[in-house]
């Protein structure tokens, strides 16, 4: 295995901690802290998205590919996540 292919498993090992927090953060709540655990969901979540972006850094360094979040791309998920969270509300599914 080479640095890529390992940063590569560890992007998607920190994406899968982000995955686990956050549905855990739906089932929970924001504010709760897990006995034994001094931060609460949220800011777990807040943690495990910023090793995230720490492995994703590293990784644009290895690659030198000078990444950087297209603003209009964002926007565009943005909207689609817009859209299909109407279609929810829509059937009932997410309550504000």
């Amino acid at each position: 295995m080479n640095k890529q292919q390992y940063l590569l498993i560890k992007l998607a090992e920190e994406a899968s901690e982000v995955a686990q927090i956050a549905l855990k953060t739906a089932q929970f709540g924001l504010h709760e802290t897990y006995p034994g655990q001094p931060k609460s969901n949220i800011d777990r979540v807040l943690a495990e998205v910023t090793d995230f972006l720490a492995v994703l850094e590293m990784l644009d360094c290895q690659l030198e590919l000078r990444f950087e979040a297209d603003r209009g791309e964002l926007e565009e998920k943005k909207t689609k996540v817009e859209k299909y969270l109407a279609i929810s509300r829509e059937l009932g599914e997410v309550h504000d």
